[in-house]
């Protein structure tokens, strides 16, 4: 390879330096020159703020144009700051309101948009030497001549905007960490630069790909080096999960992707971008990285309080994460797609959580924080996290497009974001690179003007001998009734009051029954006889517990891989599992069928959303194995091959084994038996799960019992389910019958009576 092709092939080189062992996507071709999206798709964008078919319809917006996630066609100017947003500020700052007018007035008066700034461009960019502030540097100034010239229509401004994109086209050849015969360490750093910067160079073009005066061919050689030298290292590094890297590291490339997706009307890049954020394998067993808001958000506490993957490590990270994920959202959102959304507004509860942990109460003292214990993706198992790692005073402006997107469009609470948001406002600069400059008057949006929403997102979950409750709060709320009914239409009775001020969740006890769970805004402007309005959604539960999947597997019969479920809202359906890679049927254990596993890669792949709200829960099954293979599966549910949960006949000690993680298995929490799972004659298995607790049967007895069981299958996820194989071990050598899945923890004597 010679000297040039090293310079141009960033991703070949990451490659070579031994960064991954999968293989790379393919390189992306250089993008098109500037040319807009079809004038019709833009206008019907304009009409309406776009949502994402990957989360569904958020409250209180309506759908409008195809996602570009599905549509592959993109609005223009559509990153940060669209057309509709600049004629907003405009008409702001021509009214001289606050905060755009002070912002403004300061923008004007930076010496970034002075014009007589020359660019600085460097052939090479590394993050370990002083280059990259060069690049810093004339990312901030280029962006900010750009927001000068859209806001004042001064085309002064955008010549020298072009002046210093067209410089860097022109003369940048590579990124990386550090400079050729360097013997400094590689810490591989030049991702994150590839990400974040790539990401912020877009930002720029993005508003100056209108203007008239840049010249087509300028404009295709800037889209050029950011699609030849910035994109493939971000493709690269999202094409297969690495959770090895702390969060940041996928949101960095994520942003980028996503960000050069659009600009270079790339919409492979851009799906990209949104499937890995997403965790959506789109039918392929893959896996994801810890930027995924999955794996992101390690664990849902009560209240919706989401526990980032930082969180254990430090607050200039754990930030760095919120300010990457709200300009990705921003960016997404622009384009129709809902990524704020998704999981019930999960990176707003990983917002929420990160901002507390910068916050003090008004004794000065740190607020007290839950926390699951959490491998460090970076340190030699057994190295796990215990606590927050709580700083204060951390200015980083990162809260704009979560604040704006949530509580001024949406009409959400955000209590601690708020704050953070008025403590972060002074603060528009980012002397490391890592954020976009001047955001208050680039993304604030006005107040939300009401009426009062009702309460969003209640979710009642079992953990132990408690109903727990979590909800999304309203704007304008001062406190939330919190009712239960028997039946789903109601009547509801008051069971208790939770301030607006405090975190919001309740925890009930209800006796045995099936129950219903409705929370309500009190207020100004809250529902009245006079003026109601919808309360919160219902939320259903089973107390202690009910059937939630009956899968026979008992083929004479007729069912074949069909099984009932019932979901959590008490719907019935019907499911079938998909017969794999030479799984068919063997004798079962009364004269008729059971599906039989090869012991290679047979399996029985089942529908996602089985387990997927399950705290309690309980799993049962009969086996027949023939023999054994080490970490065979009888069941495997996850998100991916790095958070799941499973069920094998002989692991870990070399007992029958349970086990369930949520980072590569560094982090496996498990039960095992003193021994492996019986050959040669049919055994049922049992897994319960009751609060912390978790107990394995065999043949109805208990041989197993662990007190350290933190997560559960709603914080693992559920998109891939087999039976008889999980995600890279050989398959189950044997026959599996009566798959069941249990709302709640079993009895000791109800696993009894499913063996007799």
């Amino acid at each position: 390879m010679d000297q040039e092709d090293e310079l141009r092939n960033p991703a070949r080189r990451a490659f070579t330096l031994g960064l991954g062992l999968l293989p790379m996507i393919p390189m992306l071709t250089a993008c098109g020159g500037g040319q807009g999206a079809d004038p019709s798709v833009q206008s019907r964008q304009a009409a309406g703020v776009a949502t994402a078919a990957l989360s569904g319809t958020a409250a209180g917006v309506a759908p409008a144009a195809t996602p570009a996630s599905e549509s592959g066609v993109f609005r223009h100017p559509g990153l940060l700051v669209t057309d509709d947003d600049f004629a907003r500020i405009r008409a702001h700052i021509k009214a001289g309101l606050a905060p755009w007018t002070g912002w403004w007035n300061k923008l004007c008066a930076d010496s970034l948009t002075s014009l007589d700034g020359k660019p600085n461009p460097q052939q090479g960019v590394y993050r370990q030497d002083g280059s990259k502030y060069a690049m810093y540097r004339d990312i901030q100034r280029a962006w900010c001549l750009a927001l000068r010239w859209q806001l004042s229509g001064d085309t002064r401004y955008a010549d020298k905007a072009v002046e210093t994109l067209d410089a860097w086209a022109n003369t940048l050849q590579v990124i990386g960490t550090v400079r050729p015969g360097s013997t400094a360490h590689d810490d591989h750093t030049f991702i994150l630069l590839a990400g974040i910067q790539g990401h912020q160079w877009a930002q720029a073009g993005e508003i100056m790909r209108g203007y008239a005066g840049w010249a087509p061919a300028n404009l295709k050689r800037f889209q050029d080096m950011l699609a030849n030298i910035f994109a493939p290292v971000s493709s690269w590094f999202l094409s297969d999960g690495r959770i090895g890297s702390h969060a940041n590291w996928d949101m960095a490339s994520l942003a980028g992707a996503l960000a050069i997706g659009v600009f270079c009307d790339n919409p492979d890049l851009y799906r990209l971008a949104c499937d890995c954020y997403a965790g959506n394998n789109r039918g392929k067993l893959r896996t994801f990285g810890n930027g995924a808001i999955v794996h992101g958000v390690y664990f849902m506490h009560p209240g919706h309080f989401g526990q980032w993957e930082e969180s254990g490590r430090d607050q200039g990270h754990s930030t760095l994460g919120m300010s990457l994920g709200g300009d990705l959202l921003e960016m997404a959102w622009n384009q129709g797609d809902d990524l704020y959304g998704l999981y019930n507004n999960r990176f707003l509860a990983a917002a929420e959580y990160v901002a507390r942990s910068n916050l003090h109460d008004e004794n000065g003292q740190p607020y007290p924080m839950p926390y699951v214990r959490e491998q460090n993706p970076t340190a030699p198992h057994p190295s796990f996290w215990t606590a927050v790692n709580q700083s204060f005073g951390n200015g980083r402006n990162a809260w704009e497009p979560i604040y704006n997107h949530y509580v001024n469009r949406m009409g959400l609470t955000a209590p601690n974001v708020a704050r953070m948001l008025a403590l972060c406002e002074p603060n528009q600069w980012s002397s490391g690179g890592d954020d976009v400059v001047f955001p208050t008057l680039a993304l604030r949006r006005p107040a939300y003007p009401g009426p009062m929403k009702p309460p969003s997102g209640l979710t009642a979950h079992q953990r132990g001998n408690r109903v727990v409750l979590s909800w999304w709060g309203s704007v304008g709320a001062t406190s939330y009734a919190v009712k239960r009914a028997s039946r789903a239409g109601g009547p509801f009775n008051l069971l208790g009051t939770v301030s607006a001020s405090d975190l919001l969740t309740y925890s009930d006890t209800p006796p045995n029954g099936v129950w219903f769970y409705q929370v309500v805004s009190q207020g100004d402007g809250a529902p009245t006889a006079a003026a109601p309005a919808a309360d919160s959604n219902v939320a259903r539960i089973a107390v202690p517990g009910e059937d939630r999947l009956m899968l026979p597997l008992n083929n004479p019969d007729g069912t074949g891989t069909v099984g009932l479920k019932l979901d959590s809202a008490g719907a019935m359906s019907l499911v079938e599992g998909q017969l794999l890679d030479g799984a068919t049927w063997g004798d079962g254990r009364r004269n008729d069928k059971a599906v039989a596993f090869d012991g290679k890669k047979a399996g029985l792949q089942l529908p996602s959303g089985l387990f997927g709200d399950l705290d309690d829960f309980s799993v049962s099954l009969w086996a027949y194995a023939n023999g054994l293979h080490w970490d065979s599966c009888l069941f495997f549910a996850g998100q991916d091959a790095y958070a799941a949960m499973a069920l094998a006949p002989q692991s870990g000690r070399g007992g029958l084994r349970f086990v369930i993680f949520g980072a590569t298995g560094n982090d496996a929490q498990s039960v095992e038996a003193p021994a492996p799972l019986p050959l040669r004659r049919w055994v049922h298995v049992a897994v319960t799960l009751q609060g912390n607790t978790c107990r394995l049967y065999v043949d109805g007895t208990e041989v197993a019992k662990s007190d350290e069981i933190l997560l559960s299958p709603r914080q693992v996820g559920d998109q891939v389910t087999f039976l008889g194989r999980n995600w890279g071990h050989p398959s189950f050598n044997g026959r599996i019958q009566d798959f069941r899945i249990h709302a709640g923890a079993l009895s000791a004597a109800q696993v009894a009576a499913l063996a007799g």
